[in-house]
């Protein structure tokens, strides 16, 4: 039974790592598109790559040390599948507005893809009604 909840946690702490990962990997895909057309510095690249990368090397040390202990089983498979889950409860919760919490943080994520990527730079104040 205890080696059920360690395969538990190991598959919580690899999906949370995942997420991350996936996260990192896509603001590193941003950031690289900024950079070429000279919109944003350096930095974000590199940080969205440590962000992606540094957890993939943590779920590749974890998914080696549990393949040598336990191997797959349902309750790693259950694990990997809890922080996703709760990222989705979260985003599908009301907030005060009424709206869904998970549009407000894709709003956020457009805003700042907009930033790095330096649209409506060229035009001060567009009510952004326009095509580029």
């Amino acid at each position: 039974m205890n080696q059920q909840w360690i395969s538990f946690g190991v598959g919580l702490l690899v999906g949370g790592l995942s997420v991350s990962a996936c996260w990192g990997l896509f603001w590193s895909a941003i950031g690289t598109v900024g950079l070429v057309r000279r919109t944003c510095g350096w930095r974000v690249v590199l940080n969205g790559l440590t962000v992606g990368v540094v957890p993939l090397m943590l779920v590749a040390g974890l998914c080696w040390w549990h393949g040598r202990a336990d191997g797959a089983s349902s309750a790693f498979g259950l694990g990997m599948m809890g922080v996703p889950i709760v990222l989705l409860g979260f985003g599908l919760r009301q907030a005060p507005d009424g709206r869904l919490a998970g549009a407000h943080m894709l709003d956020g994520v457009r805003h700042l893809i907009d930033e790095l990527l330096g649209r409506h730079h060229e035009c001060v104040g567009c009510s952004e009604e326009h095509q580029h």
